[in-house]
């Protein structure tokens, strides 16, 4: 294409129908690639009915927010984007990059560095407190240019899957004494003094809105550990999948490998029932359920980093 004409808009000036394009064909031969690095990772999904109303609701859910997201065109026509999400949660202004992507005939014109870079522009704008992304490990040029942008790598995270039913639980005996599980709801565990607020978007609280939590208390009815994930059943009640998306130990206890093992143990119970257990974004700060997960066969989907650019570090 001889001298494009490059301009970028806003996604609210879009139609509907455009931005399901944009979503669809900007991550066109993704899930190929993410393939070549991790064997494991799902198949892309066929085109089905009711795509834009899955589009929309995801935007309401993820807090996409579309008069702030951008969209790139070359000639007049939308062919890339990058989805922007934006909350405040407990006083705290939030962002996400919920997705960059260009049209595989429009990928090398650097379209998508432009994007990214009045992204961030657009972050700094709306006095965001901490923006957040995920991004896979070994895609070292969209690395180095958030990097560039300002982001830091703040963890790495991890996804993970076993189908089959578990040979053996988590942890072996009993219980530890004097402890105690409570479910709930994700919001149980925002006001935990060692709640992990530095996560993947779809870890965050916040966002789970159809997840649960999971607390363990000691004796003295003081909070020790958590968990907060998501699970789905089949018509007839039975456990389906199960997607863990934190799991945390409070750093005082001097018994985290039980603790970790007694979380995971309970929440992907029955162990001998076949099931989709997962991992979403899990931290791998935490070497104690990572160890325990490839022990009991889980295999590895993808690895990514989560990276921050946060109000403070930028004004040092």
């Amino acid at each position: 294409m001889d001298n494009p004409v490059i301009r970028l808009g806003r996604l609210h000036q879009c139609t509907f129908e455009q931005a399901l394009e944009l979503r669809q064909r900007g991550f066109e031969g993704y899930h190929d690639e993410m393939r070549k690095h991790y064997p494991n990772f799902p198949q892309a999904a066929a085109p089905a009915p009711g795509a834009l109303d899955r589009l929309l609701d995801g935007f309401g859910s993820e807090g996409i927010r579309p008069e702030l997201s951008i969209v790139g065109y070359v000639n007049e026509k939308p062919v890339g984007f990058v989805f922007i999400a934006i909350k405040t949660v407990d006083g705290k202004k939030l962002a996400w990059n919920g997705g960059t992507g260009v049209f595989p005939e429009y990928r090398g014109y650097g379209l998508a560095k432009l994007m990214m870079q009045e992204a961030q522009r657009v972050i700094r704008e709306q006095e965001v407190d901490r923006a957040v992304l995920e991004v896979v490990a070994k895609n070292k040029p969209a690395v180095t240019a958030y990097v560039k942008g300002g982001f830091r790598i703040a963890d790495r995270i991890v996804g993970m899957t076993r189908e089959e039913a578990l040979t053996a639980p988590f942890l072996s005996g009993k219980t530890p004494e004097g402890v105690r599980l409570q479910y709930g709801v994700p919001a149980d565990v925002a006001r935990l003094p060692f709640y992990r607020d530095k996560v993947a978007w779809g870890c965050m609280w916040h966002y789970m809105k159809r997840g649960e939590s999971l607390i363990v208390y000691d004796a003295e009815d003081k909070a020790i550990a958590y968990a907060l994930f998501q699970r789905s059943r089949k018509a007839d009640g039975q456990l389906q999948s199960v997607m863990l998306r934190q799991c945390e130990v409070s750093p005082e206890r001097s018994d985290r490998d039980t603790l970790f093992r007694l979380l995971l143990t309970e929440l992907y119970g029955p162990y001998d029932v076949p099931c989709v257990r997962k991992t979403g974004d899990l931290s791998m700060a935490n070497p104690e359920p990572i160890r325990a997960l490839e022990e009991a066969g889980f295999t590895l989907n993808y690895e990514q980093y989560l990276m921050l650019l946060e109000k403070e570090e930028e004004s040092q």
